[in-house]
């Protein structure tokens, strides 16, 4: 079976949660061996392990310094052109990548458009400025065979979108790789240590995060916890710049095994996010037996329940700040089994060898359908 995946970069070439996906899931299926699998992107070949037998296709990238809408729309131009050159049996699309000549791929092309961003935007300037990306994903979605949600409040989204066509929505989360060792390392500081990880952008809730540390500072109860905040973005300078409660450590971007080494020895992970997909930094701790605290909105619940966290209504400090005493008051015995309870749903359902699988047999229907 001949499959074509279609995106506008790849980790670590092109940072993001849409780009890691693509690097992990060419990588998953082409070690299946059932897939001839051709990967279009924006980067000098070859970025992939050529031991892989990945197929790799350049197409020009987008003009970052023009308008982003027309230059992915040109972009999808350039992919279309290299598309028509190949064979095969199943398109999937990465956002915006198939959408200039779609209806020439329609019968065979999988859209994945991940966090729904927005769909999801809460201010009305945001909401105005998202409206192009809702009109051009509405219509490459209803003109496409599959529509993949990662699930949770993104399958409702998605139904909307396509009501009325004949495009399907199915369901297929996010994944993670198993640690080498699963098992998590209990802090052994005197507070608990909540861990941060991803952009420093307004809508990841920094600053929610921060109201809450400096009311712990004002109430005498700055030993209690401890933020870890891993990541960077074009709030970063700004924290940096600026007084920070005694109890908040910003470290900036971390490598792998540093952020391997502040999960493991975290007491859970906090992320007081606006909107989201599914988040990989939720699945990667998960992974590493950890609680999690974070918003409900995207496909979080699919992830978090009372059994191994919170959610939370997004950008409510006070909803934030209820957790975490609550987490704190619970102990380590209630803590390790909330963790436990992570890592056996990431076990039975996300990890990538069960995520790949749907995938394949996703492809085969499609193909199926065009034989």
């Amino acid at each position: 079976m001949r499959v074509a995946l279609c995106t506008d970069g790849v980790f670590p070439q092109t940072m993001g949660g849409m780009q890691r996906h693509s690097r992990l899931l060419a990588e998953h299926l082409a070690r299946t061996g059932a897939v001839e699998l051709t990967v279009l992107h924006p980067h000098e070949p070859p970025i992939f392990d050529t031991s892989l037998g990945i197929r790799e296709v350049q197409v020009p990238d987008i003009d970052k310094e023009k308008l982003y809408i027309r230059e992915l729309k040109r972009y999808s131009t350039r992919v279309a052109d290299r598309l028509d050159e190949l064979a095969t049996d199943v398109i999937l699309s990465q956002g915006f990548c198939v959408w200039e000549g779609i209806e020439r791929f329609s019968d065979r092309l999988i859209v994945h458009p991940h966090g729904l961003e927005m769909f999801q935007m809460l201010t009305k300037k945001e909401q105005v400025l998202g409206w192009p990306f809702r009109w051009a994903l509405r219509s490459i979605l209803r003109r496409s065979a599959v529509a993949v949600s990662l699930g949770g409040k993104l399958t409702h989204i998605l139904h909307e979108q396509v009501k009325g066509s004949r495009c399907e929505v199915v369901v297929l989360p996010n994944a993670v790789d198993l640690p080498a060792q699963a098992s998590a390392q209990p802090s052994s500081a005197p507070s608990f240590r909540l861990l941060f990880v991803g952009r420093f952008a307004f809508n990841k809730g920094l600053d929610v995060l921060m109201e809450v540390a400096e009311r712990l500072v004002k109430e005498g109860q700055a030993d209690l916890v401890r933020f870890q905040l891993a990541g960077d973005g074009p709030l970063l300078a700004s924290y940096q710049e600026q007084g920070l409660p005694g109890n908040v450590e910003l470290l900036g971007r971390v490598d792998d095994d540093e952020l391997d080494r502040l999960y493991r020895t975290c007491d859970a992970l906090v992320l007081p996010t606006r909107f989201e997909g599914m988040p990989t930094v939720v699945l990667e701790a998960m992974a590493r037996a950890k609680p999690i605290i974070v918003s409900d909105v995207g496909a979080t619940a699919e992830l978090v329940s009372p059994h191994n966290g919170y959610l939370l209504p997004p950008g409510d400090p006070d909803e934030l700040y209820a957790a975490i005493r609550s987490f704190a008051e619970r102990g380590q015995e209630v803590h390790q089994q909330m963790g436990a309870y992570s890592l056996g749903l990431v076990q039975d359902r996300f990890t990538w060898a069960a995520v790949t699988r749907g995938y394949l047999e996703l492809f085969e229907r499609v193909a199926g359908k065009q034989r």
